[in-house]
């Protein structure tokens, strides 16, 4: 496998056989397979960066020379395919093995997959000759720019103005390899995705915009931590693993102040805080085994709140979790199970306090991943 660095000078000569994984921030990548098919398209999504982290999805297709799709014949026994990604309109959702984008198919939306399709573009309204049939690849910059300016109204129109700009669900663009432009490919796709740890687009099952988009995960998932800054990554990891917070559970703030469909007002941070603050705590204690258990890990009791752009897309659900705030800034490392495991914190055994503290159950707010909003109004939370 051979790697195309932007800044090396020269342009390598792409095979047309090879396919070609673009990600933001990474140069594309190469690897020759000639087994599978003739030709391939590959297609690299980029997410908008001021919405959420980068990732990358991708789709292949078939072209003639011309760019035309399907039927025709550049070399011999080479006959050229449609496929899920070249059919694909608003609506559909693409999915593909982990691993192996260059075998796209077309699934129903309830099941699992990696990418909703918002809508292509129309690469002849784009001004200049860029995207001519004798226009040099643009590059992933020029790509880049062409999904900001186009995708994020795209997906805006497809969802009707909600998808949460804080959620967990980010805009991409699939766009084709220089090995398949040369070949005519221009073909552009505007979509949805949801990004793992990896980078890579993950799998989730329905469609965005019926179902909430808020961070949140199960009862007892542990979210790893950024060793540099303290910070959440958002990701779940094995709670024997360095950890920000572990969860306690999932709240539906519709059921106090609304679903989607009730058309009711946001409910202000204040009005949050007080119905989770009925909740969040008593949950915390079910979880680790009572009383004395939670307050045996010096660990403090918080919840994550809804903005009103995530209220107004649609988002409902918010999470309770234990975690600590760090002398220097964010999260204290945790490391084991706050449910009956051995703690530590910042690599000591928590040493519970004579008696709860005041405020235990508001503690100091702290950093948190995208779309998860402290809570402002809590009082400050013992040494630890």
């Amino acid at each position: 496998m051979n790697a195309h660095h932007p800044e090396s000078s020269g342009t390598p000569t792409p095979d047309p056989d090879e396919w070609t994984e673009v990600s933001q921030g990474s140069p594309p990548q190469q690897q020759s397979d000639r087994r599978r098919n003739p030709v391939f398209v590959v297609l690299a999504a980029i997410v908008v960066g001021a919405l959420v982290m980068g990732g990358v999805a991708w789709a292949t297709g078939l072209f003639d020379d011309s760019g035309s799709v399907g039927g025709s014949d550049i070399g011999e026994g080479e006959r050229l395919v449609q496929n899920a990604f070249t059919r694909s309109v608003a609506g559909d959702c693409l999915d593909w093995p982990a691993g192996n984008p260059g075998q796209p198919t077309a699934v129903e939306c309830a099941q699992k997959h990696r990418f909703e399709v918002a809508g292509g573009i129309d690469t002849s309204l784009i001004p200049g000759v860029e995207f001519g049939e004798d226009a040099l690849w643009p590059g992933p910059e020029r790509f880049a720019a062409i999904r900001d300016e186009q995708c994020p109204v795209a997906v805006d129109q497809y969802l009707e103005g909600r998808l949460d700009p804080q959620g967990r669900f980010s805009v991409g663009m699939m766009y084709p390899s220089q090995a398949q432009w040369d070949k005519g490919a221009r073909q552009l796709r505007c979509g949805i995705q949801e990004n793992g740890a990896d980078g890579q687009p993950a799998q989730f099952s329905g469609r965005v915009a019926d179902q909430n988009q808020s961070y949140v995960w199960p009862e007892g998932t542990c979210i790893g931590i950024d060793p540099e800054n303290r910070t959440p990554t958002g990701f779940p990891v094995n709670c024997a693993e360095p950890h920000a917070f572990q969860t306690t559970g999932i709240v539906d703030l519709a059921i106090r102040f609304g679903d989607r469909m009730s058309n009711k007002p946001w409910p202000a941070t204040g009005a949050q805080n007080s119905y989770l603050s009925s909740i969040c705590p008593k949950q915390a204690e079910r979880f680790v085994g009572g009383a004395p258990a939670l307050d045996a890990t010096t660990l403090n009791v918080q919840w994550s709140v809804l903005s009103e752009p995530s209220w107004l897309a649609g988002s409902r659900k918010v999470v309770c979790y234990l975690g600590l705030p760090d002398k220097r800034g964010g999260f204290a490392t945790l490391v084991g199970d706050a449910k009956g495991g051995a703690l530590l914190i910042n690599g000591k055994a928590p040493v519970p306090p004579p008696a709860a503290p005041p405020g235990r159950a508001l503690p100091t707010p702290v950093p948190l991943p995208p779309g998860i909003a402290p809570n402002p109004d809590e009082a400050p939370a013992p040494a630890g």
